[in-house]
């Protein structure tokens, strides 16, 4: 393969396709992009309000991704940060919060408070941070496959896991009984512990944004109708980012709403996430603001045969536990595929196939997240490189 001829293709021009073309462009390729929708960035999508980023289902930036660490400049981002903890509104009206007094101190006197987690919680999980955040990524990687579920109840009484474990890390699985992987769990544990979550001043959206504009001899072709087999005849190799139809996928519904009244909250979830506990409509709530206007983001876990109906119960159940009430809705978006579910995770892509001129990459192949779909790019780009 001649280090000129732009003979790799990359099929998807999400996170993973511009990562292994700023991969092979670093060794003197030149690839082609083909990428089906009008823009690049895959499921990382942000649309506006305003001055407010609106993104395409709740995304966060975790600073802790080593791939993250890799290939983006955080401070150009203008991040905005989560405090590490969060409000929560339980189904009995009583309104607690939880965090790490020791990244922030206020949170120090409101989680002795709280009585969603017993003493011994409090304690055991202390005990697991340091285990967990003392563990080599390969470590948690090969360790046995259990449910994220499974090693809570040995360590954490049911009430903990309901009110707070479930409502938070099933929204970051998009699947509420944590049935995902503890190597999944263990892994996203890690990296809330050792860094913080944040969001862009752009939305995430902005992440595509500043890898995109490092493609200096990459050509992108978008709205083309991707077809593997014919895109096989003019290239030597070809990089496919997006999963067969087999793949299966939680889901997600996000509604943006209007707020024209205040509430005693409002500020605080700004820059915390809030909670619903036991909801059989909304996950979580946060808060964005702009020069003129302030959005609530309500988040569902998984989708609905009736995003109206799943509306009003959110609307209802916001004001009731939150005192929060809702304007006129800005935005709302119906997200089947969200996050792929994954049985068997791994650090390094285990897929093979027995065509010689096909390499998979993306996050379907080894974790659901950002730092994955970054790392498969560098994987499959350095396969490629060797192809």
């Amino acid at each position: 393969m001649t280090k000129t001829s732009p003979d790799v293709a990359i099929l998807g021009g999400g996170i993973s396709g511009i990562i292994a073309a700023l991969e092979l462009e670093s060794r003197g390729y030149q690839p082609i992009i083909y990428e089906s929708s009008d823009r690049l960035g895959g499921r990382v999508k942000t649309d506006f309000y305003e001055d407010i980023p609106l993104d395409h289902g709740f995304q966060v930036l975790l600073t802790a991704y080593p791939e993250v660490q890799k290939y983006l400049d955080l401070e150009s981002l203008e991040l905005q940060y989560f405090r590490p903890g969060a409000f929560l509104f339980k189904k009995n009206g009583d309104v607690e919060q939880l965090g790490d007094a020791f990244r922030d101190l206020s949170f120090l006197w409101p989680t002795i408070k709280s009585t969603s987690a017993s003493f011994s919680d409090k304690f055991k999980l202390l005990l697991e941070q340091r285990r967990i955040c003392s563990l080599a990524l390969d470590e948690i990687f090969s360790q046995s496959n259990k449910s994220a579920i499974e090693a809570l109840q040995s360590k954490f009484s049911e009430q903990f896991i309901d009110e707070f474990f479930k409502p938070f890390y099933g929204g970051i699985f998009l699947e509420k009984e944590l049935q995902t992987s503890v190597i999944q769990f263990e892994f996203v544990f890690q990296m809330f512990a050792k860094g913080y979550a944040a969001l862009p001043n752009k939305g995430m959206q902005a992440v595509v944004d500043q890898l995109a504009s490092k493609l200096s001899k990459t050509k992108v072709l978008l709205g083309q109708n991707v077809n593997v087999e014919q895109i096989k005849k003019s290239h030597d190799c070809v990089i496919q980012t997006f999963a067969d139809n087999t793949q299966k996928w939680n889901g997600t519904e996000v509604f943006y709403f209007d707020l024209a009244t205040k509430s005693k909250y409002v500020n605080a979830l700004k820059n915390t996430i809030g909670l619903f506990p036991d909801s059989t409509s909304v996950n979580s709530i946060h808060i964005l603001e702009g020069i003129n206007s302030k959005v609530l983001s309500a988040t569902a876990i998984g989708v609905s045969q009736d995003s109206d109906r799943l509306e009003l119960l959110i609307r209802e159940e916001i004001k009731a536990r939150s005192g929060i009430e809702t304007g006129k809705r800005i935005k709302r978006y119906k997200i089947e595929k969200a996050l792929p579910i994954i049985s068997n995770m791994s650090l390094v892509p285990a897929f093979t196939s027995s065509d010689i001129k096909v390499i998979r990459s993306g996050d379907y192949l080894l974790y659901p997240s950002l730092n994955a779909a970054m790392s498969s790019g560098r994987i499959a780009a350095e396969q490629a490189i060797l192809s």
